[in-house]
């Protein structure tokens, strides 16, 4: 994957998960600097990943997060490391 569908990728999962909801007209609004095809293409390798849900609605397509979130995909995120389980040995 190349830095540019990353890049195009994290920028649709923080709108829609900033919004909640979000069509896939207004997520084209949202996002000028890129294709309608690179658009298309990134909603549907997310949509695809489990990342996202997209679903007709009537003549539309909605965009929703997936549940939960993804780590990684999001701007800003922080990557969360498993804890150590406490040790109730005593040496």
């Amino acid at each position: 994957m190349s830095i540019a569908t990353e890049h195009t990728e994290a920028r649709i999962l923080t709108l829609v998960h900033a919004r909640g909801t979000i069509s896939l007209e207004e997520l084209l609004s949202c996002l000028p600097e890129w294709t309608w095809s690179q658009v298309f293409t990134s909603v549907d390798a997310l949509s695809r990943q489990g990342a996202i849900c997209l679903r007709r609605r009537n003549f539309e397509y909605e965009l929703r997060p997936a549940s939960p979130p993804p780590t990684g995909f999001l701007e800003g995120s922080e990557k969360r490391q498993p804890k150590e389980p406490h040790s109730t040995a005593f040496p």
